[in-house]
């Protein structure tokens, strides 16, 4: 999401430096109301959202762990739905439109986002580390990205993960 902010910031960027159907003053206001809408928003959210999946983790049954190639395959197909999504978005609103709000406005959802996503990437990594443990969000086999609601979190302990990932490197 950062990166989608930023390359939607870049664009619009490009598009007024050619002179193009751009109003700085009214793109600078969609950009920060969209700033400050999603860092509230998502930052609510996640605080929810991590709470209420730590107060039910579970211990995995048989499941299947995703490897590293299928996350950053899985991770690709959901980089490339979002960023075309956001170059169509884009080119519509540069035809239609003298303001470049799209472009500020997924720059500023993209940027807030994306700073509330790393900070609970941080906050997962040190409650990893206080429970000495790995913990595991359920993602559904079709899905592009863990769901916005409550996942289901599993745990395993450090001893258990280090073995899994040896035997995973064996095969």
């Amino acid at each position: 999401m950062t990166a989608l902010g930023l390359a939607s910031a870049c664009f619009w960027v490009v598009v007024w430096l050619v002179d193009g159907p751009v109003r700085p003053l009214e793109a600078g206001i969609v950009f920060v109301a969209a700033l400050v809408t999603s860092l509230t928003v998502a930052g609510v959210t996640s605080r929810r959202r991590f709470a209420n999946a730590l107060a039910a983790v579970k211990r995995p049954g048989v499941m299947v762990h995703e490897t590293r190639a299928d996350a950053r395959e899985r991770h690709a197909r959901a980089a490339a739905v979002i960023l075309l999504g956001a170059v169509v978005l884009l080119i519509f609103d540069t035809l239609v439109s003298e303001v470049g709000a799209t472009a500020a406005l997924l720059a500023g959802t993209g940027i807030g986002i994306g700073i509330v996503d790393r900070l609970e990437a941080r906050r997962w990594s040190r409650t990893e580390g206080e429970r000495s443990s790995r913990l595991f969000l359920m993602l559904r086999p079709s899905a592009l990205l863990v769901r916005f609601g409550s996942p289901e979190v599993y745990e395993l302990p450090r001893g258990d993960a280090a073995q899994r990932e040896s035997a995973e490197g064996a095969l």
